[in-house]
């Protein structure tokens, strides 16, 4: 199919409907990668989906290299906190199921949003996520110390990553600033990844490994990035907001497809209360920003939406990098 079809099918496509497949691309993603574990471990799988994943995104982007040097010392940290959160939540991943890494990762950016909040019934929502990863935290997490732990680190990690995320979109244009992010990440973890256990060099170049690892790329980054960069030109971001907070849940079930990872109807009670959590503050939050918006002139036609969308790539970029960095 030529690029001008896909385009075509993904115009005709309604917006939530490529953001879902998105997400469940990223998660069956996620879960595909769990089956490296066993052939090149958590550290050499990050490894190889953070190089593909690199390469994929520089060439479909061709972001200049001119901007390395202009943004260095930004991209440092955005590439940084990425490697962070990658090696982490596969560390995680290794230990625990992913329905219940996600939904611990959810911990980091609920807190940020309680704390930035005026609002008393955020403080609400924060509790009842706060019941639900204390109920996972002992569920699974005290048999497993070290991976509770890490979960813990991929949610701290993520909040970093989405305020850095939001002054990388200020500052780079499109999705040059994803792909450069990227292109540090894989760097930092060349040296980072050796001192997490790699296998011989051997089985990491073995031709089922990099396939598998570039199917990984692609499920995990490529193909979330290109169907959510299109729903976002059209969607509105409260909507995307509400829509996200169901990605715990499509985790738990590709853990539960592909891995056969059962998790217990407490355990399911406690995902469905941080993404009820995650929902009732997305809600707040659109509530709120129309509630302080200006109200436009009855005579000139309200093009904000569509304006914002297209010459402010922060709100696409800010927007992703709370989605693409597992």
């Amino acid at each position: 199919m030529r690029r001008s079809d896909l385009r075509a099918t993904a115009a005709a496509t309604p917006a939530p409907v490529l953001l879902l497949a998105g997400m469940v691309s990223l998660q069956f993603g996620s879960a595909v990668a769990k089956t490296l574990f066993e052939r090149v471990g958590p550290a050499g799988t990050t490894l190889l989906r953070l190089l593909f994943a690199a390469a994929l995104l520089c060439l479909f982007t061709r972001p200049a290299p001119r901007l390395l040097r202009t943004h260095g010392r930004l991209l440092l940290g955005y590439g940084a906190v990425f490697t962070v959160m990658q090696f982490a939540f596969y560390q995680a991943t290794a230990r625990l199921p992913l329905g219940v890494v996600v939904t611990l990762e959810f911990s980091g950016p609920l807190l940020l949003a309680a704390l930035t909040s005026r609002r008393a019934l955020d403080r609400v929502w924060v509790l009842l996520a706060a019941a639900g990863l204390l109920v996972l935290g002992g569920t699974r997490g005290l048999d497993d110390p070290v991976g509770l732990a890490a979960a813990l680190v991929t949610g701290a990690a993520l909040t970093g990553y989405i305020l850095i995320g939001a002054k990388v979109g200020r500052a780079v244009p499109g999705g040059a600033g994803l792909a450069l992010g990227l292109f540090v990440a894989a760097v930092l973890a060349l040296p980072t990844a050796p001192l997490l256990g790699l296998p011989p060099l051997g089985t990491l170049a073995e031709p089922a490994v990099l396939a598998a690892a570039l199917g990984v790329a692609v499920l995990t980054t490529v193909i979330p990035f290109s169907l959510e960069f299109a729903a976002l030109r059209r969607l509105p971001p409260r909507v995307f907001a509400v829509l996200s907070t169901v990605e715990p849940v499509i985790a738990a079930l590709a853990g539960l497809a592909l891995l056969g990872e059962h998790l217990t109807l407490v355990q399911w009670a406690a995902v469905l209360c941080v993404v009820g959590a995650a929902t009732g503050t997305a809600i707040g939050a659109a509530t709120a920003a129309r509630a302080s918006a200006p109200t436009s002139s009855p005579s000139t036609p309200d093009t904000t939406d569509t304006t914002d969308r297209k010459e402010k790539p922060e709100n696409t970029e800010n927007t992703e990098n709370g989605v693409h960095p597992r």
